[in-house]
């Protein structure tokens, strides 16, 4: 989609699923819904066939808004349509001169804008474009800038108090923390670092729906498969066994609290969550009663985390002596194996404010019908991944010095695309996905297939370097090969650097998209010389052409 291009049919479908997506509830519990799309008919201005044709639609995308959108942004072939001049013009008055504490009125405002375009020559737009444009903003930002924070937050910010929350997926809780154990690497065992815990909680059940573990700092990345993670069915294995724990609780939340973290204020997130119907409420600066199901929570698990070997306990005074780096004993996927089997422990545990185990607390709210449950969970994943604005031209896109290509791309060129979305995964570069006007979501490779994979953080190092010692752009070819080299040097410096073992676990932990294994299916050698194992006789059978 063209940045700056199709706000008005972005905001169209935003409201359009809202006023949809409570019928999908009704349907759900076999309810009669002909009466609810007619009251929607009468709502959204449209004829009811009409409506019921954006109802099945929503309903047949995981009631995305997305899918609501017009089929091509923008106007139709031969129709007028706001020069991107003029969009430009629009943004950057109002930010001048509506977003200040002055408060100018916005009829003032509009015809400042219609009296700029005339002198620049360009179409003036009317009172109701520009009415659109900022109805589209942020309102909580918008009541900020021309009022101040505090009275923003008498306006929009919650109360304090207790959260009462009553139905399972109505409110999910998100936070980062640093977990307090040092893990190793996976080869040689060594000391290594702490690594990053997402979780995210459901406030009325005090389920964990999610959780993601990283040596990397929380990112938009850490967001992405946290929540990728809460809509999933999931089970643990119990290692050197087949059996599995079962962890039975998945969907959609309908509304996640956050804190003010740079990555809950990204395009990405926030645009993914605007798509799915997810409301986003931020905590209000220094309202510390805000996010504590989830802030005792992380305590709760730190504190079972404290009896593990290499922990770091909560303190230096309950450290004291113990040497955390000297008795670190588990890798990254050791830890997040324990952590996956300790929360399956908790949800079975009675839990003190509910008077009944989290699970329990699940079952008796009808967690699995609360909410809505993802059906693509591939498309789910990808909307929350970071993003860029590229251009799609005859050689394809181009991201972080690389090409990308796809056979769809051919289809596209010369059609008036412009910038297109682009999504990626900063742990494999090796693949992206360019999101087009019509909404579709394309993956795209290296247009290069000899090249391996990479990451962000690979591809970041090497074009520093080449910037510090040659200066300029780095192309492809010169890139992989300088990454190739900084890897071979890495595996030689891996018994001596923790840098380089820190990247050597990121590498081990990019996705091969390989096919989940089912040991009781497999074929294990046996040794044949030992004479302890157990024979077995053969059954010889009669083969007629032996017989005379």
């Amino acid at each position: 989609m063209g940045q700056g291009i199709g706000v008005v049919s972005e905001c169209l479908a935003k409201h359009r699923a809202a006023v949809l997506r409570p019928i999908l509830e009704l349907e759900k519990k076999g309810e009669p819904i002909s009466a609810a799309i007619g009251d929607a008919a009468w709502e959204l201005g449209l004829a009811k066939s009409h409506t019921w044709s954006l109802y099945r639609r929503l309903r047949e995308n995981d009631a995305r808004a997305a899918a609501l959108e017009l089929g091509r942004r923008g106007p139709k072939p031969g129709s007028k349509r706001i020069a991107q001049d003029v969009e430009v013009l629009i943004d950057a008055t109002l930010r001048r001169y509506y977003l200040v504490r002055e408060r100018s009125s916005f009829l003032r405002i509009w015809r400042e804008i219609r009296a700029e375009c005339e002198a620049k020559g360009f179409q003036p737009p009317t009172r109701r474009t520009v009415k659109a444009r900022l109805d589209a903003m942020d309102q909580r930002q918008v009541f900020r800038k021309r009022r101040g924070a505090q009275e923003s937050d008498k306006v929009f910010a919650a109360r304090p108090g207790r959260l009462e929350v009553s139905a399972p997926l109505e409110v999910v809780q998100i936070d980062h923390t640093t977990s307090d154990i040092t893990l190793v690497d996976h080869v040689n065992r060594r000391p290594l670092a702490r690594p990053y815990l997402t979780v995210a909680i459901d406030v009325a059940t005090r389920i964990v729906l999610g959780v993601y573990v990283t040596f990397d700092a929380p990112s938009v990345l850490s967001i992405a498969l946290c929540l990728d993670h809460c809509v999933r069915r999931k089970s643990v294995h119990i290692q050197g066994t087949l059996e599995e724990v079962v962890w039975p609780t998945a969907g959609i939340p309908k509304a996640i609290h956050v804190d003010n973290a740079q990555e809950f204020h990204s395009d990405a997130f926030r645009t993914a969550c605007e798509d799915w119907g997810i409301a986003v409420q931020y905590r209000p600066f220094g309202g510390k009663h805000y996010g504590g199901h989830v802030e005792r929570l992380i305590g709760t698990a730190m504190g079972a985390v404290h009896v593990l070997p290499g922990t770091t306990q909560s303190s230096i005074v309950e450290k004291g002596d113990y040497d955390s780096e000297k008795h670190a004993a588990l890798t990254l996927a050791e830890f997040e194996d324990w952590l996956h089997l300790e929360i399956c422990r908790y949800h079975n545990t009675v839990h003190e404010a509910l008077g009944r185990t989290p699970l329990a607390a699940w079952v008796d709210l009808d967690g699995d019908s609360a909410g809505r449950q993802v059906v693509d969970v591939e498309a789910f994943r990808i909307s929350f991944l970071p993003f860029e604005w590229r251009r799609l031209g005859r050689t394809g896109i181009t991201l972080f010095g690389v090409h990308y290509w796809s056979d769809v791309f051919a289809s596209l060129i010369g059609r008036g695309q412009g910038k297109v979305q682009v999504k990626y995964d900063p742990r494999d570069l090796s693949q992206v996905w360019v999101i087009v006007d019509d909404g579709r979501v394309i993956p795209a490779r290296y247009r290069d297939l000899s090249h391996p994979r990479i990451s962000l953080w690979e591809s970041r190092r090497a074009r520093k370097e080449w910037l510090d010692k040659h200066g300029g752009r780095i192309n492809e070819r010169a890139l992989f090969q300088l990454i190739d080299a900084q890897r071979r040097l890495a595996e030689a410096a891996r018994q001596k650097t923790r840098i380089a073992r820190l990247e050597n676990e990121r590498t081990a932990r990019i996705p091969r998209h390989q096919p989940h294994r089912d040991p009781s299916r497999e074929m294990f050698a046996i040794d044949t010389g030992n004479p302890d194992l157990p024979t077995y006789p053969i059954d010889d059978f009669d083969d007629p052409r032996r017989k005379n």
